[in-house]
């Protein structure tokens, strides 16, 4: 094992070779319990995820990702991101692992920064998402291989999805635009009333004709028991159109009769 080691590392020094100044990590490839792990760790895993991790790695005969080791002025190679991963290769029982490493001289404040920011730049998951991924697993051991946790797993499992049909109901919406300085009135209505406006078609009018329309939104809502504002305005529309109805139609004047009746100088 220790000659395929030392062909192993002979071909990652061939590619540290050419990647020359390119990149600040050097490849090595060790065994992992040469590598010394960290004192402080503020980053741990429960026992039953730190054994998955483990079996991750039985299964894989290798780790997936590199950890990052720091070389001291001692030649000595300390773990600064991946401490979990160097102990579950031990665990494990692999003879060696590949890893990353920084050569320069790094002070304590440095290697601090670097553990810390392993640990909290990462993503996050959205959670419906996750579910849907996490559904499309069919084997149990594979399952177990992705690594949720029992806690994680008990949360998207209290997860429900609203289809939404395709059949969607026609709809249009209005907003009513005001004067600028009338702004802060209006906002006091809207808390008030918690009446919505939204985007399509724009009517530019002044306040107190919203007040009327907003009195008359009220008193239709108490008269006919409507919880709905969309509902109440659409009852005043109605009401409208019933006495619309009952109005009779003038007669229109002709041309002639309106010139003859006289015009605006």
């Amino acid at each position: 094992m220790d000659e395929k080691i030392q062909q192993a590392r002979e071909a990652a020094q061939r590619l540290n070779d050419i990647m020359g100044d390119q990149v600040p990590y050097k490849i090595d490839v060790v065994n992992p319990k040469e590598i010394e792990l960290l004192d402080k760790n503020a980053r741990y895993m429960t026992h039953d995820m730190f054994t998955s991790l483990v079996n991750n790695v039985k299964k894989d005969g290798a780790l997936s990702s590199l950890p990052l080791c720091w070389k001291n002025p001692a030649g000595k190679l300390v773990v600064l991101s991946g401490n979990h991963r160097v102990q579950a290769a031990t665990h494990a029982g692999l003879e060696f692992v590949m890893i990353l490493v920084i050569e320069r001289d790094l002070t304590r404040s440095e290697q601090v920064a670097i553990q810390l920011s392993h640990n909290a730049i990462s993503g996050k998951d959205d959670q419906a998402i996750l579910k849907s991924l996490w559904d499309e697993i069919e084997d149990i051991d594979l399952r177990m291989y992705a690594g949720l946790d029992s806690e994680l797993l008990a949360e998207l499992d209290k997860l429900e999805f609203i289809t939404i049909s395709d059949a969607q109901p026609e709809f249009k919406q209005i907003i009513f635009l005001f004067l600028p300085e009338e702004v802060n009135q209006i906002r006091a209505l809207l808390q008030e009333t918690d009446v919505l406006f939204s985007e399509d078609t724009t009517y530019i009018d002044s306040l107190r004709h919203y007040e009327q329309v907003f009195s008359a939104l009220i008193e239709v809502k108490e008269k006919f028991n409507i919880v709905s504002n969309p509902t109440a305005l659409m009852k005043i529309f109605e009401l409208a159109q019933e006495r619309l109805a009952e109005i009779p139609v003038p007669e229109k004047k002709s041309k002639k009769t309106a010139e003859e009746g006289g015009g605006s100088p």
